[in-house]
């Protein structure tokens, strides 16, 4: 604008002034100094503008933010950083964010950003809540087991009695504020040139499950022992031959050589899809038969065409006979692998060594902008009788 301003200045002024060349000299001189003092202030001015912005964005990346596990801090960290090995990961090396640490001493709390509280592990959360310094201290719950199991170290806790106390919800299910699935089916931008039919067909071993649970609430044992009569089942674990001693901490090599996987979840809950098929079927190239969420879960959550759902036969004998024919026909077997071509699986629960994406998702949630809430009805929001299904055996 003052560029254009100064042109302007230019012409009427030599339109006015007398044509002789001392005046024109003096004339175009005194042009140039303000064409040069106004350009240099539009640049000056710009770099102010450009600095003032830049300065904002290095002070939200440099903002670190911190976020408490209460009680079992330490406990957490053996899931969150080291994935239940002995060396601590990178926790944010597949994330979007890496501005938050872990406090695991609960005398840091007051001073956190965010406390999360596990709840499966909590004994007396109603009883010694630690002090809320400020209502922008955000309270997270977690739990990644089945309503059935919420609160396995004090029974006497309901989901009503933690009305009123957080602000966000972190859990399996796909509509928590945090969602932290087991695991996740993700597209590939090109299609993988993989040789999976021959990891597949080089398997010796047909049906096979790993349990150390030998309880549930949807008798799947029950179901396990009726398949058994009509097709071989391997049992391994603490519920049949013993195998892979470690809880979480170690891969389990003996389920390896087996094309199909039983993964049975101990409740038939809504999205309740854990391990057993993530890892223990898909990431071992087995054909998981599942029991747990319903069919339509399934559908949505994992690559198309990659599971046998047993609520689609009438019995155990029925669903062996099945098995048995896509045993015995290797084509049947390799098109329920056929969705390795497009599709991805990824662990992200933690275990085995797996990347653990809890404190990822914390991170990046807190940040992000939303409205202020305080959970309330939560008995009807994570209800055994909204969310979970009785056995159909």
């Amino acid at each position: 604008m003052k560029l254009l301003t100064g042109l302007i200045m230019w012409k009427n002024l030599k339109m006015r002034w007398p044509s002789n060349s001392k005046a024109s000299f003096l004339l175009f001189a005194v042009f140039w100094i303000y064409i040069v003092l106004a350009t240099t202030t539009i640049v000056k001015t710009r770099s102010t503008a450009d600095n003032l912005a830049a300065a904002d964005t290095d002070s939200n990346l440099t903002r670190t933010y911190s976020i408490s596990v209460w009680k079992v801090g330490a406990r957490m960290k053996r899931r969150f950083l080291r994935s239940f090995g002995s060396k601590e990961l990178d926790p944010f090396r597949f994330c979007s964010v890496s501005n938050c640490r872990l406090v695991t001493n609960d005398s840091e709390v007051e001073r956190s950003d965010a406390v999360m509280f596990h709840l499966h592990l909590l004994e007396d959360l109603k009883a010694n809540l630690p002090k809320r310094p400020n209502p922008e201290q955000l309270w997270i719950f977690f739990t990644d087991e089945a309503p059935y199991h919420t609160f396995m170290a004090n029974r006497a806790l309901k989901m009503k009695d933690l009305n009123g106390l957080f602000n966000l919800s972190m859990t399996y299910r796909s509509d928590s504020d945090i969602p932290v699935p087991y695991g996740r089916t993700v597209v590939l931008e090109t299609p993988s040139e993989e040789d999976y039919a021959s990891i597949v067909l080089r398997k010796t071993r047909n049906v096979t499950i790993l349990g150390s649970n030998c309880g549930s609430k949807n008798r799947r044992w029950e179901y396990v022992r009726e398949l058994q009569k009509y097709i071989d089942v391997n049992i391994y674990g603490g519920c049949g031959k013993p195998a892979c001693p470690g809880h979480f901490t170690r891969d389990c090599d003996v389920i390896r050589d087996y094309r199909i996987y039983l993964a049975f979840e101990n409740s038939n809950c809504d999205e309740y899809i854990t391990e057993k098929l993530w890892y223990n079927a898909y990431s071992k190239y087995a054909i998981p038969v599942v029991m747990g969420g319903t069919r339509e879960n399934y559908e949505r959550l994992c690559p198309p065409n990659s599971f046998i759902h047993v609520e689609d036969f009438d019995s155990p004998q029925t669903l062996a006979d099945y098995l048995s024919d896509i045993l015995s026909h290797p084509d049947k077997l390799l098109a329920y692998h056929d969705w390795r071509r497009h599709y991805q699986v990824l662990n992200e629960h933690g275990y085995f060594g797996s990347p653990s994406l809890h404190l990822c998702r914390m991170c990046e949630a807190i940040q992000k902008p939303r409205q202020p809430q305080v959970l309330d009805h939560l008995e009807e929001w994570w209800s055994v009788k909204r969310d979970c299904r009785k056995s159909l055996f």
